[in-house]
């Protein structure tokens, strides 16, 4: 089969060996890691920061990550920044959105693919590589505000939130527009991070299993319905959730206290398996 030649008349293999790579600018990318658990007695969604230990915004809280590697993907190169950077590792780990605001790394041209992960238990976490700390923020996330606090190290983070609808084409969709409160702010872009995620996360939850990557493989209905009013913000209907999840769980025919309601003992129930 003859070999295809472009309008110079050169093979791919002739195209290749000429080609400058430095003819264009080429960005750097990084991956930046969104970490959800929930409390221990299931009230509110818990998030993981780092301290950064390095230039630029050195002493500033931010979501964990790092530069994407040449022989990497940028999921392995997010599973790997998890377990550098806080001890972390497996557990659900999916990407949310790639973000390209121009200018908004200020060492140079820098792309970033913001992965989101849940976890069912918050372990103790330490601040690893270039991290100078590592630890855990309870989070506030409605309509109206981004609240990240750590009352031990007594830091607060407080964005105020404005809605504002985004037309392309045809279709219109709202965002949050976030405006710091507080005299501390997280580092880079990385608010807008946190937002992009959660109205991921939002969106998927209802019909998605998200949520069960935030609980124990063993929980009750009242845990499990406190993760999902933890993300939407919003209480449910205890029939309306359970009709819902009905055929998603399955009882283990075992009971145990639950970490709501004041430990009553409920039915202990587990995802239900694909057969």
């Amino acid at each position: 089969m003859e070999k295809l030649r472009n309008k110079d008349g050169l093979t791919e293999e002739e195209f290749l060996k000429k080609y400058n790579p430095g003819k264009y600018n080429r960005p750097s990318v990084t991956t930046d890691i969104l970490i959800l658990g929930m409390n221990e007695d299931y009230s509110g969604l818990k998030i993981l920061l780092i301290k950064r230990g390095n230039h630029p915004f050195m002493g500033c809280w931010a979501l964990p990550g790092g530069f994407v590697q040449e022989d990497e993907t940028a999921y392995q190169a997010a599973a790997r920044e998890l377990e550098e950077e806080t001890g972390l590792r497996g557990g659900y780990l999916d990407q949310i959105y790639t973000f390209t605001k121009p200018g908004r790394d200020p060492r140079m041209w820098v792309m970033s693919i913001a992965y989101l992960s849940l976890v069912q238990e918050l372990e103790a976490v330490k601040g690893n590589d270039d991290a100078d700390d590592a630890a855990w923020f309870d989070l506030k996330f409605d309509d109206s505000l981004i609240s990240l606090r750590n009352e031990e190290k007594g830091i607060e983070i407080v964005y105020d939130l404005k809605k504002e609808t985004f037309s392309n084409g045809a279709m219109q969709y709202e965002n949050f527009i976030p405006s710091l409160k507080s005299k501390e702010a997280l580092a880079f872009d990385h608010v807008e991070i946190i937002i992009e995620a959660m109205k991921k996360l939002r969106e998927q939850i209802l019909y998605n299993n998200q949520a069960f990557c935030l609980v124990k493989d063993t929980f009750t209905l009242p845990e499990l319905q406190a993760v999902y009013e933890a993300v939407l913000s919003r209480p449910l209907y205890k029939k309306s959730f359970r009709d819902m999840i009905s055929d998603r769980v399955e009882e283990t025919g075992e009971e145990k206290k639950s970490c709501v309601k004041a430990g009553r003992r409920s039915k202990e129930y587990r995802l239900k398996k694909i057969k």
